[in-house]
């Protein structure tokens, strides 16, 4: 029936994280009274919008005016700061917080109740400055052919594709294989709404989850056969966003991906040429449009809770114009609904219109929230029914990774082997993992790279991975495109179809010797078996890194790209990598 999307308490993780120091300060004092917000970043632009239209306006507090610096910082961290974890940043000082989620709110609250002593007031009910539904979003022709707009299409009609072998076939369609993109519910606001969603369905209750609920056999077998058909995860859309964009400018737009669970307003935005991401890309629109298709048996929503944050640097001062600052924020409905947004209510606004890929007023049955320990338990059943991986890390090891790291007092190689560390830990003991190393030929052997450790279950090779992981030494130079041919080839050649098969590769250089075989690995990378496809992500390691040349192989391999221009941050990108199985 027509759903009123109104401010609902709805259990998510912010979707996109981005780390930054902290809120920023105004270049010069003007007499205003400054405060610091932290928010999710698919908002932020906004709230950065009605910052600067508050300080113009006439408020004012005590006399004063306000000026709100917006950030986007991330939720665990936040979660964090806000909980005096051990570890945290001291002089992380957020006056507003807005994350995604009310989840992460509730995070906080659990949190403070686990240390003793700490007092912190963290509110029940906060206010909701906007919404956004979780959709599954398709290619507008296979959304059609399913019966969008007007039809009646779930996660149901999505398991029932991913379990036929015969895909869009048994259709009369084309369009091979089912398949499926969804960010990581261990980290991700949408992977974990759209996994609550299909929880919901697959158990045929009108009620919240339930814990006994997530044991029942058929909740188990029916997201196991639909995570099946992944292609892979992450932590953030837009490497979806970004592989549908490209695949649709090469004409192969129903190739990569048939249904990625998005927020609403992403859909919005790739229709108009507006790709997610630090910082959204503007774009020419897409050839082919998304359909954003809202789930007849269940979806959830992003509801951007806000609170003001009880600690001791916020003074009675500050919690007065944060008040009123949000209080303005709520009048701003105009500003988030032209945003792509929805309103607090539920409302739309102008751009939300089939021909922009959205209905204006969609039917679906709204996903009762569940409880947080259920909640945690739905990331523990996906952990338990993922896709399992294959995958072959790939590591340079040329002379330039012995340089030391600024600051830190270690070289490349070492920050590295760190990094890599993480691989075993972050799989699981039925993932496939190998190890190769690559710099230039050595000895008689004209290969420039070097099988470590040959592919084998985690838990046979975890020992064996870790030793030689120890033993990588620096030498020769960069024969990045032939190492990656070769690499790509050694995953198809032992390619696993139940699993997501995949190169991470590492690199701090440029190719050497200098070579125009860029175009060709490209072409290459984009024209290989179609029913083996190997994705490849790509990490620019140092300042030195090639990072166009790792992006375009990322890109034609329909992976992903990390940028670790810092070197000393090669740990945290390493683990946003790992995220993707």
């Amino acid at each position: 029936m027509p759903i009123v999307l109104g401010a609902v308490a709805v259990v998510s993780i912010l979707l996109g994280v981005i780390f930054l120091s902290g809120p920023s300060e105004s270049p010069a004092d003007d007499g205003c009274l400054k405060l610091g917000m932290w928010s999710s970043d698919e908002k932020a632009p906004v709230l950065q919008e009605i910052s600067r239209r508050y300080k113009e306006s006439d408020r004012k507090t005590d006399g004063k005016c306000v000026d709100v610096a917006v950030s986007v910082y991330s939720s665990q961290g936040s979660v964090d700061v806000l909980s005096d974890a051990p570890g945290a940043d001291p002089n992380a000082k957020p006056d507003i917080w807005s994350p995604s989620s009310r989840y992460w709110v509730d995070s906080v609250r659990t949190a403070i109740a686990t240390r003793p002593g700490r007092v912190r007031s963290v509110p029940e009910n906060p206010p909701t400055l906007a919404t956004s539904p979780i959709v599954i979003a398709m290619p507008e022709p296979m959304a059609r052919e399913l019966g969008w707009p007007e039809g009646a299409i779930g996660w149901r009609d999505m398991l029932a594709l991913a379990q036929d072998p015969n895909g869009w076939g048994s259709r009369g369609e084309p369009w091979g294989a089912f398949k499926i993109g969804k960010t990581n519910p261990t980290f991700s606001t949408t992977g974990l709404l759209a996994t609550i969603a299909t929880a919901t369905a697959l158990s045929g209750s009108n009620e919240a989850l339930t814990l006994p609920a997530l044991d029942a056999p058929e909740v188990a077998s029916g997201l196991r056969a639909l995570e099946s058909s992944a292609v892979h995860y992450g932590k953030h859309s837009s490497v979806f966003v970004r592989n549908l964009y490209a695949a649709d400018q090469e004409g192969r737009a129903l190739e990569y991906v048939s249904a990625v669970a998005l927020e609403e307003k992403v859909v919005l935005d790739y229709n108009q040429g507006i790709l997610v991401g630090d910082p959204p890309v503007k774009t020419t629109p897409p050839k082919v449009k998304l359909a954003a298709v809202f789930p007849t048996d269940g979806t959830t929503v992003s509801d951007n809770p806000a609170i003001v944050v009880d600690a001791e640097w916020v003074t009675d001062e500050k919690k007065r114009a944060a008040e009123d600052f949000l209080k303005y924020v709520q009048e701003q409905k105009d500003l988030f609904t032209e945003e792509g947004f929805r309103d607090g209510e539920g409302n739309p606004g102008k751009r939300h219109a089939v021909e922009n890929g959205t209905p204006a007023s969609p039917s679906f049955r709204l996903v009762r929230t569940p409880a947080f320990e259920v909640a945690q338990g739905v990331r523990n059943l996906w952990q338990r029914n993922r896709k399992r991986a294959n995958v072959l890390l790939v590591v340079d090891v040329s002379r330039s990774m012995e340089e030391n790291v600024d600051g830190v007092g270690r070289s490349r190689l070492a920050l590295a082997k760190d990094a890599a560390m993480l691989v075993p830990e972050q799989l699981t003991e039925d993932d496939t993992l190998a190890l190769w190393e690559f710099s230039s030929p050595l000895g008689t052997d004209p290969r420039p790279w070097r099988e470590r450790v040959a592919a084998g279950p985690v838990g046979v090779v975890r020992d064996e991975f870790g030793r030689e992981v120890e033993g990588l030494q620096p030498t020769g130079a960069t024969e990045l495109y032939e190492s990656t041919r070769a690499a790509v080839a050694d995953v198809r050649d032992r390619y696993d179809p139940t699993r997501i098969n995949a190169v991470v590769l590492l690199s701090d250089g440029r190719q050497e010797p200098r070579s125009d075989g860029l175009p060709s690995l490209e072409d290459s990378l984009r024209s290989g078996d179609r029913d083996r496809p190997v994705r490849v992500f790509s990490i620019a390691y140092g300042d030195e890194a090639d990072r166009d040349a790792l992006e375009k192989i990322s890109t034609a391999a329909r992976g992903g790209y990390y940028d670790s221009t810092d070197a000393a941050r090669i740990q945290q990108v390493m683990a946003d990598v790992l995220s993707n199985f």
